[in-house]
């Protein structure tokens, strides 16, 4: 059913999505960030950067244990995207002047 190709194709886009994500985080935390306290900012990207990246893993992992293995990764994308979509839907509407 899986591919090796499949599986590149997917770790390539994943990656490069990532390397984007993170790049602009940095750029946009360095911007905001006042310079007396630019090293700390980004430390604390830094830290929530890479446990965005551990929790889902080990939520997975956890997941694979308690259901099926087929039904764990289903679960898990589902959780993120209502997480994604609660995010989206309680920003506060933007104004126009």
């Amino acid at each position: 059913m899986y591919t090796v190709p499949a599986f590149a194709a997917g770790t390539l886009l994943a990656g490069t999505g990532i390397g984007l994500a993170f790049r602009r985080g940095v750029a946009v935390t360095q911007r905001l960030a006042d310079p007396r306290r630019g090293a700390d900012l980004l430390s604390t990207y830094f830290l929530f950067a890479c446990t965005g990246t551990i929790v889902p893993t080990l939520a997975l992992g956890l997941l694979d244990q308690t259901v099926n293995q087929d039904v764990a990764p289903l679960v898990l994308a589902v959780a993120v995207i209502a997480m994604a979509l609660a995010g989206v839907l309680s920003r506060p509407a933007a104004t126009v002047v």
